[in-house]
């Protein structure tokens, strides 16, 4: 189904609220700290995902890793807002087609949002357009910092 985020202009600014906080335009920030708030909310799920959903270089993930040395506690819920999942999907679909160059994951270009825009039909406000490069960064950072730890791994291990 098409979702079209035309509805948020309409919901009044006080009724705003994430984790216990209310936003509008007389609070810290106003509708675009509200809206990064929000946004980093979600880059900082995509981050736990990145860190605990990402196969090491035998395959294992930390979470699986965890789970086997009876340590899952270890492993952090990683929780969303329902009202904001739509986003982290819109994210993860754009993400689906994104471009790689030797040193990771390439970031999100206007562009490649605007096309999927347009292929899928989703209008996106230009608070979500920025929420989803938020994400996107962390997307990135998060992917840099596994590469960096996996090499890391690697020249610590020993050859022979």
């Amino acid at each position: 189904p098409q979702h079209t985020s035309s509805f948020l202009p309409s919901i009044p600014q006080t009724a705003f609220c994430i984790m216990g906080r209310q936003a509008d335009r007389r609070s810290i920030g106003g509708r675009r700290g509200f809206f990064r708030e929000v946004g980093s909310c979600l880059a900082e799920a995509v981050r736990l995902r990145v860190r605990y959903e990402t196969p090491d270089e035998n395959g294992e993930t930390r979470a699986e890793r965890n789970e086997r040395f009876d340590e899952a506690d270890k492993t952090p819920e990683i929780e969303t807002p329902e009202d904001w999942q739509y986003l982290l999907d819109w994210f993860w679909d754009i993400h689906s087609a994104r471009s790689h160059g030797f040193n990771g994951p390439n970031p999100m270009s206007l562009t490649d949002i605007a096309n999927w825009s347009a292929m899928t039909g989703n209008q996106l406000l230009r608070e979500e357009v920025a929420i989803i490069r938020q994400i996107d960064a962390a997307y990135v950072e998060a992917v840099g910092v596994e590469m960096m730890e996996r090499m890391e791994r690697a020249k610590a291990k020993p050859t022979g």
